[in-house]
């Protein structure tokens, strides 16, 4: 059977990111890229809305794979109808039809150890992948606070006016997202960015309770990196420490 291949979200390389924020990444040094994040630049890690979009598109690939467990799960139970778990079944005294078929159903009912393997490996793979890209974008976010920070001239008081009217400007604007009172941009995009982690935990317990069900008699390999081990307790690797 030839391997599943699952759709990957494009990543868009240029968002709709402020003109300041792109100019501050061109001065800012570049952080490494870990291995697991794939076509997610720093310029989009800093439009929180495409950012969403992105994670939106990206969780919905779990679906995709637990509908393929809950085919597969429902395809051995199709075949417990036609094929009793013993044939000696039918020299009992007490068989009939119907109880042959409840046997064969709770019988075949069950995924291949094969298949729950290769499910599993796609799921830690999508797992790794997005909390590995929410943390790399937590990251961005932090240097381009700090660079933004660093950039900030001493105020004098002849200033302060300015900047007053400067903040009442940024509070009266149309905003994305709601943004708390006296929260500064970059507070917000950490906050929020943080939320993301919360919801990716939520996403995987719920994709790894419909795996359990399906795959009951799996375990990892051994040779499991702590990570996968997370995962499979419901917990993510700094859970775990």
């Amino acid at each position: 059977m030839a391997p599943a291949v699952y759709w990957t979200p494009t990543m868009r390389t240029r968002p709709s990111a402020p003109v300041d924020a792109k100019q501050s990444l061109e001065e800012m040094a570049p952080i490494p890229t870990p291995p697991s994040v794939r076509d997610v630049t720093p310029s989009l890690c800093l439009s929180l809305v495409e950012f969403k979009d992105m994670l939106r598109q990206f969780r919905a690939v779990d679906d995709s794979v637990t509908l393929r467990l809950n085919r597969a799960f429902a395809h051995s139970r199709d075949r417990g109808t036609s094929l009793p778990p013993s044939l000696l079944m039918q020299h009992d005294k007490s068989y009939s039809s119907s109880t042959a078929t409840d046997l064969g159903r709770s019988t075949y009912s069950s995924v291949s150890e094969t298949m729950c393997a290769s499910i599993w490996l796609d799921l830690v793979d999508l797992w790794t992948r997005r909390e590995d890209t929410i943390k790399y974008c937590m990251e961005i976010n932090a240097q381009q606070a700090q660079q933004a920070q660093a950039a900030q001239a001493p105020i004098n008081k002849e200033d302060l006016l300015d900047l007053d009217r400067a903040q009442a400007r940024e509070r009266s604007a149309p905003i994305e997202i709601s943004r708390s009172r006296g929260e500064s941009t970059a507070e917000f995009m950490a906050r929020q960015l943080r939320n993301e982690l919360m919801v990716e935990s939520i996403v995987r317990r719920r994709s790894l309770e419909v795996f359990q069900s399906r795959c009951k008699m799996f375990q990892p390999s051994t040779q499991a990196c702590e990570r996968e081990w997370a995962y499979w307790h419901g917990r993510s690797r700094d859970e775990m420490k």
